[in-house]
């Protein structure tokens, strides 16, 4: 049970970020900006390298450094903001560093990929849980207190403590629940020179269409070995894109959506997506577990609860979860040959 604390109210506002991967450095290169009193949570060498050397950020003009405080755990006060910045089969984790410093009104964004936990229908809540919350750790999160996120940004980890970022970030915010407040909350706390985050009138319809992206292209970018660009130049590759969007235009409505982005318009942003690698090519590339479980397994729960059928989709995240099974079989036979 996730202990719910009380702490006093103080200015500058206290932030934690938990993760430094590739948005987590970006989150954190901006906020340093702003007057917060700003924290955040890492491990391993990159913990090592933001304690002695601090974080540096590139884009394609400029380097900024950023000395941080760092731990492998939020500061021991509670926070009036927490943002979680993974992968979501890490969100569990990253909880249990910062759960200790989560008061009644800490406010909680989780910034990750896939169909969220939170947003579960309660008569899929049971069917989702096994792919979107196995411990039950995060549906104890207050709803109240819960902001929903979808980012548009690319940003990777070059080396322990350096991330480099093209093009100008973009989150979007909106209440979990609905009339809480909590986005208003949370830009108010931003308030000074912000130029990143802004508010969702709709979430849940915002987040559905950057899914509807994520999964369509993330899965096809690692059976391609290819960037978004060389997606949409490829005849074979934009077939299946569309037709993984229009299955999930018509998983969409099912689940209730309405008003969600035409087809089109979805492929107008895949196009502009530019020579970068997905974070599922990432992670590939990496030999690191790769994020089908909330952008895949649970999508596909959905699907067979409203009796959608989305055999594209199916395939091609059946083939993918192959390829990378096959990749990580033939490195752990490598190592231990060597």
């Amino acid at each position: 049970m996730i202990e719910k604390l009380s702490g006093p109210a103080q200015f500058p506002p206290r932030v934690c970020i938990a993760g430094m991967g590739g948005i987590g450095g970006l989150l954190a290169a901006h906020l340093n900006e702003l007057t917060l009193d700003l924290s955040v949570v890492a491990r391993g060498e990159t913990l090592r390298v933001l304690r002695h050397e601090g974080l540096y950020c590139s884009n394609e003009n400029t380097t900024s450094h950023h000395r941080l405080q760092a731990d492998s755990r939020a500061p021991d006060t509670i926070q009036d903001l927490i943002i979680l910045c993974g992968k979501y089969h890490q969100l569990s984790g990253l909880l249990d560093t910062v759960k200790h410093a989560i008061g009644p009104h800490t406010k909680i964004i989780p910034v990750v990929n896939g169909f969220p936990w939170w947003m579960a229908h309660p008569e899929t809540q049971a069917i989702l849980q096994p792919a979107l919350d196995p411990e039950g750790t995060l549906s104890q999160l207050s709803r109240n207190t819960l902001c929903g996120c979808v980012a548009y940004t690319f940003a990777q980890v070059e080396a322990p403590g350096h991330i480099r970022v093209a093009g100008i970030p973009h989150f979007t915010l909106g209440d979990v629940e609905k009339g809480s407040g909590c986005a208003e909350d949370i830009l108010n706390i931003f308030h000074e020179n912000n130029s990143i985050f802004h508010r969702s009138e709709d979430i849940r319809r915002d987040l559905w269409a950057k899914l509807s992206l994520n999964v369509s292209t993330n899965p096809l970018s690692v059976m391609f070995e290819a960037s978004l660009h060389e997606l949409t130049t490829s005849p074979d590759a934009v077939k299946l894109a569309l037709s993984s969007l229009n299955e999930m235009q018509n998983l969409g409505r099912a689940y209730g959506l309405s008003d969600l982005p035409p087809t089109e318009a979805l492929m107008s942003k895949i196009v502009q997506g530019g020579r970068h690698p997905t974070s599922m090519l990432q992670d590939y590339r990496h030999n690191r577990p790769l994020e089908l479980s909330a952008m895949g397994d649970a999508i596909l729960l959905l699907a067979r609860h409203y009796n959608v059928s989305m055999p594209v989709t199916e395939t091609v995240l059946t083939l993918t979860r192959r390829k990378a099974a096959i990749k990580q079989n033939l490195s752990a036979a490598a190592a231990y040959k060597d």
